[in-house]
C-alpha cells in the first residue's frame, strides 16, 4: 500500500509526451515534488493512532455548528482548488492522478474534517513553495496565482461563515507579488496573505522584499507564512518536513528580527507556523550572537518573539507546550491543523494534542482555539457571527 505522503506511484512528472519547455524542468520539479509530498507533514505515525477529539474542552471548542461562540478557528488550512489543481497540472507541476497530500483537497473533504473536529471556520491558503514557481514565467506567475486565487475566494463566498482566504503572492516576483495583494484586498476582500519564508535565494527580511512589506504595512494586513526545505543545503540526511521545515521558518524570523523588519513594518501581523520552529526558544542565542558580530540584545529578541503569533502545527506537546507559552504568551497561540498536508490523520493529532496538553487549561484551549483567531481576524469574526 503506498504511503499518503508519497507521489503517485506512476512518478509525478512522466512528461514524455510534453512540450519541450516541460521536459526542460523534469529534474527541478520532480527534486520540488519530493519535497513538497511532505510539505506540512507530521509525524504520522503517532497520527494513525490518535482518536477524533471531540469532547476534552469544557469550554464548548468542540462545537463546529455553534456559530462564532463555539468551535474551533484552523489558521493553517491548505488548499489547493480543483482549478487550480488543474492548472498545475497543465503546466507540468503536477500529476494528472495522485500527487503530494496538500495539492488534493476539495470543499467536502475540508467540511468532513471540520466538522469532525469541531473546528467551526478554517482560513485556507496554497502556499505553494517559491521553488516549484521559479521557472514559470510573470504571465504565467500571474495567471496561476489569480486563478487560486479567485477560486478560494469563491468558496468564501459560498460559505462566508466556515471559511476565510489568506490569499497567494508570489514573493519571487514583487511586481507580481503587489498586484495579487491589491487584488486580494480590493476586490476579493481577503482576510490575508500567505507568503513564503524564502524565495530567490533570499529571506523575509530581506530589502528585495521590502515593496513588498511596504504595502502589506499600509494595508495592516495580516500574513501567514510558510517554510519548505532549506534552500541552498542541498538534499537532506531526513526528512524536510521533520526538521528542515522548522530552521527554515526560524532563518526567516531572525532575519526578520536582525535587518529590524518588524519595527520598519510595524502594522503587519505575522503567523508562525508549526510554533515558530525553533524561534521562541533563540532570546538568549541572540544575545550571544551579539559578542560575535551577528545578534541583537535580549531584551530585544525576547519582544519581538512576543510580538508576533504561533500556530500549533507542530504538533503541540507536553514536551514543547510549557516553553512555549513561556515564551510567547497564550495570547499569541493559534490553532493550526495543516490539513490536507499533515493528512487526516495528521490533523486529528494536532487537535487532540491541544485538547489532551496538561499544560493548556481551559482558558487557554479556549484562546488558543478560537478567542485569539477572532481578535487576528475581525472580518472572519463577523462572518462566523456570535
Amino acid at each position: 500500500m503506498r504511503d499518503e505522503n508519497d507521489t503517485d506511484e506512476r512518478g509525478p512528472l512522466d512528461l514524455s509526451d510534453a512540450s519541450p519547455a516541460q521536459t526542460s524542468l523534469t529534474t527541478s520539479r520532480r527534486s520540488v515534488l519530493r519535497g513538497a509530498a511532505a510539505l506540512g507533514a507530521t509525524t504520522l505515525a503517532a497520527a494513525a493512532t490518535a482518536s477524533p477529539a471531540l469532547a476534552a474542552d469544557p469550554t464548548g471548542a468542540v462545537d463546529a455548528t455553534g456559530g462564532g461562540g463555539s468551535g474551533r478557528i484552523d489558521v493553517h488550512h491548505h488548499a489547493i482548488p480543483p482549478e487550480e489543481r488543474q492548472w498545475m497540472v497543465d503546466h507540468g507541476l503536477l500529476p494528472p492522478v495522485g500527487g503530494p497530500p496538500w495539492s488534493i483537497w476539495s470543499v467536502d473533504s475540508a467540511l468532513a474534517i471540520m466538522n469532525e473536529l469541531g473546528i467551526a471556520a478554517a482560513v485556507l491558503s496554497g502556499p505553494a513553495p517559491s521553488e516549484f514557481l521559479a521557472n514559470l514565467s510573470a504571465a504565467d506567475l500571474q495567471q496561476g496565482t489569480r486563478i487560486g486565487n479567485d477560486a478560494l475566494a469563491q468558496v468564501i463566498h459560498d460559505h462566508p461563515s466556515r471559511f476565510g482566504l489568506f490569499a497567494s503572492a508570489p514573493m519571487g516576483n514583487v511586481d507580481v507579488a503587489l498586484g495579487e495583494i491589491a487584488y486580494a484586498y480590493d476586490t476579493l476582500h481577503a482576510d490575508g496573505i500567505c507568503l513564503n519564508m524564502h524565495a530567490a535565494g533570499q529571506y523575509l527580511g530581506d530589502p528585495m522584499f521590502d515593496p513588498i512589506l511596504t504595502e502589506l504595512n499600509n494595508r495592516r494586513a495580516v500574513v501567514f507564512t510558510h517554510p519548505y526545505n532549506l534552500p541552498g543545503c542541498g538534499a537532506a540526511p531526513v526528512a524536510d518536513f521533520l526538521v528542515d521545515f522548522l530552521a527554515d521558518t526560524t532563518r526567516a524570523a531572525v532575519k526578520m528580527v536582525l535587518n529590524a523588519t518588524l519595527d520598519r513594518f510595524p502594522n503587519i501581523q505575522f503567523i508562525l507556523p508549526h510554533g515558530g520552529g525553533y524561534f521562541p526558544l533563540l532570546a538568549a542565542r541572540l544575545q550571544e550572537g551579539v559578542y560575535l558580530g551577528a545578534g541583537v540584545s535580549q531584551a530585544t529578541a525576547t519582544r519581538a518573539i512576543r510580538k508576533l503569533w504561533y500556530d500549533s502545527a507542530m504538533p503541540i506537546s507536553p514536551g514543547a507546550t510549557p516553553s512555549l507559552l513561556a515564551a510567547v504568551g497564550s495570547d499569541r497561540l493559534l490553532l493550526g491543523t495543516d490539513f490536507p498536508a499533515a493528512t487526516a490523520d495528521g490533523a486529528r493529532l494536532n487537535v487532540h494534542a491541544i485538547d489532551s496538553d496538561p499544560a493548556l487549561n481551559s482558558s487557554t484551549r479556549r484562546q488558543l482555539n478560537r478567542d485569539n483567531a477572532r481578535r487576528l481576524l475581525p472580518a472572519l469574526a463577523a462572518r462566523m457571527g456570535g
